[in-house]
């Protein structure tokens, strides 16, 4: 059952990612929707706009969800203090994303998910155990496996998540004419291009018709796979290791895969970003030391299942993802202007 599961996730993850690696470069992916605010003195209407950054973010944090109800259900944990420690993870997590590309980068409209990994890392140790203290009567979450359930979780929200920095043209790579031989081959077929004056790698490195580094699939396939690898050794119950795997795996990467990437962060040689990725696994391991091997439980894919149909996560899932489209996808750093017009041939 468990690698049957594992098998259509995979593929059928891994299929999408295809698909969209050949959209989203296109000029047209980027927004999604235009709301007309208000008229101009030329009769123009100027529109807000939605973007389709704000979609993939908000559905790998969906997947992410999903994923964590999942895991923690099928060992037999609490539903209820599992949506306490989502709920508090989130409400860190989501204004950290802006605030600390603030502090680091200095820019005021934009957001960085390897910053609001890092409090989240930091937060949620603290997190599971208030939770555990606070609502004692509805049990108690074993802090490694909830950990290492957060971790793959993360891992594929992350992995699909990168899909919205293609579409926005954002966490570009370096020119593929910058990168050695060996790399042009291999990705050279791959490379992304990207054209339009509001997509980052355009307006901020002039990167406008070059082939670049396809560094967000790489990525982006790198993490679902894993991801797989992690809930599979999490459903066998080898929590310590999914946990540590995937938390590694994922930061280390980052920390690597920066030094392939052409755009801002921070100007510093060894970037904010990278230091953070390092804390966060110290931080972790040392935290996880502590505590005993935690008794592994027999997961049980069935029961895990039945809880995604619940109507509390159905409608749960639903607002989160309409929070994270609307906080993420509201694009501040584009406008528009709107006209409309009436066929008259039509009336």
């Amino acid at each position: 059952m468990n690698t049957l599961f594992i098998l259509v996730l995979g593929l059928s993850l891994l299929a999408f990612q295809g698909w969209m690696f050949k959209l989203l470069t296109g000029e047209r992916w980027q927004f999604l929707a235009t709301i007309p605010l208000k008229k101009n003195p030329q009769g123009e209407w100027l529109g807000l706009n939605l973007t389709y950054y704000g979609v993939f973010t908000a559905t790998s944090l969906a997947i992410g969800v999903i994923l964590f109800i999942l895991m923690m259900a099928s060992v037999g944990n609490s539903l209820t203090l599992s949506a306490v420690v989502i709920a508090a993870l989130l409400a860190v997590c989501l204004p950290s994303a802006r605030l600390v590309a603030r502090i680091v980068e200095g820019k005021s409209h934009t957001f960085t998910i390897g910053g609001a990994t890092f409090v989240g890392i930091i937060c949620a140790p603290l997190f599971i155990e208030g939770s555990n203290l606070l609502m004692a009567k509805y049990g108690e979450l074993s802090l490694i496996p909830t950990m290492a359930a957060m971790s793959i979780a993360y891992s594929f929200g992350e992995g699909i998540g990168r899909l919205a920095c293609v579409s926005f043209g954002c966490c570009y790579g370096k020119p593929m004419q910058e990168m050695p031989n060996w790399v042009q081959k291999v990705f050279g077929p791959l490379s992304f291009t990207f054209s339009g004056e509001t997509r980052k790698a355009c307006y901020a490195s002039e990167l406008h018709g070059i082939q670049i580094l396809p560094i967000q699939a790489i990525t982006s396939v790198l993490y679902v796979l894993c991801g797989l690898i992690g809930l599979f050794t999490f459903l066998e119950g080898f929590y310590f290791f999914a946990l540590m795997f995937t938390l590694a795996f994922t930061q280390f990467w980052r920390l690597y895969s920066e030094t392939l990437r052409a755009d801002y962060r921070g100007g510093q040689k060894i970037s904010p970003y990278q230091i953070m990725t390092v804390v966060a696994v110290v931080y972790t391991a040392i935290f996880m030391s502590f505590y005993p091997a935690p008794e592994v439980v027999e997961a049980n894919l069935i029961n895990g299942l039945s809880f995604l149909w619940s109507p509390e996560v159905i409608l749960g899932v639903q607002a989160i993802w309409l929070l994270s489209f609307f906080y993420t996808g509201t694009s501040t750093v584009t406008s528009s202007n709107l006209k409309f017009q009436l066929h008259r041939d039509r009336i």
